[in-house]
């Protein structure tokens, strides 16, 4: 009886280990949920877009919620298409009824990441702050925090890793790396903490609308990048190579460059002024290795034991200031050496790249109504017409210019009788004159003495002004059209 009692005693035990073992489970992660929901706030914006048909005023008016959460320091992260052009931010944090007013510190368009403050330290009493943990393993859980579709009500979405890989970002063309997760995300989650045993793993940022449990976020190595950036109160952007490349596949072509069948480098065919490679690397250079990395004849790297993404990632994880080093074959013959990552202002194209929260810069004469030509006008002519001028395939014709001006649209008025329907076409010419940027346009423009102004097209047509008829109607077809001012600060 006595044994028989011991093992009923010992198994009794077991099951009391057990159900501690379970209950402290749940505590703890009960614990980490609480202590993630305190770090949670609702971000409310009112934004007001720009207007490139009439860059003189203010385009569409819109209302947007999204997510935030706390980080150290009493700093609030979230997406930068969640405060971009944002008129008036508010904060609430979660539990609370009450709106505190807040700003936006740093914005990044490149990450779609933004840092937003409060100075009223009253909204920061009883709240906690996230720890950033490291980047997921594919398959790990993860919970996605969040105020889906405006709701006010927080939502909790559990799910998995299911990749990892470059892709494009919501406010630019350029591509980071990008986490997938089975986990729900919807409008609203924006900027909402992806977290793992509590730690922040990543940051919601987009979903399929037509497509089941897909979600993307930012991964946490590129917050922490953000993060790091913004250290000495200034913001920089990732660091770039400023190279054009191509894959370096073909058995035979990798045999005229003397190269091994070994599926490592790719080929450059170009270097971007400005570039921290210009006058090191040459067309037709081979790029074997970028921090002692080998790159994929494919333009991929390791990044993690059986995990490739673009090379880009090599530089993405970078600063400005720190050195990169690299290996090449240039005519058969190895070469080593490094650079510094200290270029900001590459000059890919002839199009000017400008931030969104950018005011367009304009100029009206005679009614014809110039603006520079930039990503974002060009990205509206897209969304709008579907089309945009193929600037891209005439970078030789362009190289005098640094900067494009474009004649957008006509205010018709009789000074400009014959050209009202002009639109988007590129001026090359003032009085057979070139210029160099769009400043340089106005000033060339405005100090025509001649009694015409002569404007040539790219298409090599020419539009006629009377100059004494652009000054006489000035005013009159300004108060007309409502146009505040003939043209924007900038070029003033």
């Amino acid at each position: 009886m006595e044994k028989k009692y011991r093992k009923i005693g010992g198994k009794m035990k077991i099951k009391k280990i057990i159900l501690m073992g379970f209950f402290m489970c749940v505590m703890t992660v009960f614990s980490a949920e609480s202590s993630v929901t305190k770090a949670l706030v609702k971000v409310y914006a009112a934004h007001q877009s720009y207007n490139y048909s009439a860059p003189w005023q203010y385009g569409q008016s819109f209302n947007s919620t999204a997510t935030g959460f706390i980080i150290d320091g009493n700093k609030i992260i979230t997406n930068a298409h969640a405060v971009i052009n944002a008129k008036f931010l508010q904060i609430r944090k979660e539990g609370d009824s009450k709106k505190y007013e807040a700003k936006v510190k740093f914005v990044s368009e490149e990450y779609d990441l933004a840092l937003v403050e409060v100075d009223d330290k009253d909204f920061f009493k009883g709240t906690t702050s996230l720890t950033l943990g490291n980047l997921p393993s594919i398959q790990e859980k993860v919970v996605v925090y969040g105020y889906p579709l405006g709701g006010d009500k927080l939502s909790t979405t559990q799910g998995i890793v299911s990749r990892m890989e470059h892709n494009t970002y919501t406010l630019t063309n350029e591509r980071f790396l990008i986490g997938q997760t089975d986990a729900a995300i919807n409008s609203g989650n924006s900027g909402g903490p992806v977290t793992n045993n509590g730690k922040v793993v990543g940051v919601a940022f987009a979903g399929i609308t037509n497509a089941d449990n897909i979600g993307y976020f930012i991964p946490v190595n590129i917050l922490k990048n953000f993060l790091n950036d913004i250290k000495d109160e200034n913001y920089d952007g990732p660091p770039r190579l400023g190279i054009q490349w191509s894959a370096l596949e073909s058995v035979a072509h990798r045999k005229m460059l003397g190269l091994p069948n070994d599926s490592k480098g790719v080929l450059i065919k170009k270097v971007f002024k400005n570039s921290p490679f210009e006058g090191v690397l040459q067309k037709d250079d081979v790029l074997l290795k970028l921090d002692n990395k080998w790159i994929e004849s494919d333009g991929t790297v390791e990044f993690r034991p059986n995990e490739k993404t673009d090379f880009s990632y090599i530089n993405q994880q970078k600063n400005f200031g720190d050195m990169l080093s690299y290996e090449i074959v240039r005519n058969k013959k190895k070469m080593t050496g490094s650079v510094k990552l200290n270029s900001k202002n590459i000059r890919y194209s002839v199009v000017t790249e400008v931030k969104i929260e950018t005011p367009p810069s304009y100029f009206v004469y005679g009614g014809l109504v110039f603006e520079p030509l930039t990503n974002n006008y060009l990205t509206l002519l897209k969304e709008s017409k579907g089309e945009v001028p193929p600037v891209y395939e005439k970078e030789d014709t362009y190289k005098d210019y640094d900067q494009l001006a474009i004649l957008t649209s006509v205010l018709p008025f009789d000074v400009n009788l014959g050209y009202s329907e002009l639109e988007n076409v590129i001026i090359l010419k003032i009085n057979g004159e070139k210029y160099k940027n769009f400043k340089d346009f106005v000033q060339k423009l405005r100090k025509v003495n001649s009694e015409f102004v002569i404007l040539e097209t790219e298409n090599g047509d020419e539009i006629v002004l009377d100059r004494a008829k652009v000054e006489a109607q000035k005013e009159d077809l300004m108060r007309n059209y409502n146009v505040i001012s003939e043209m924007s600060d900038d070029v003033r």
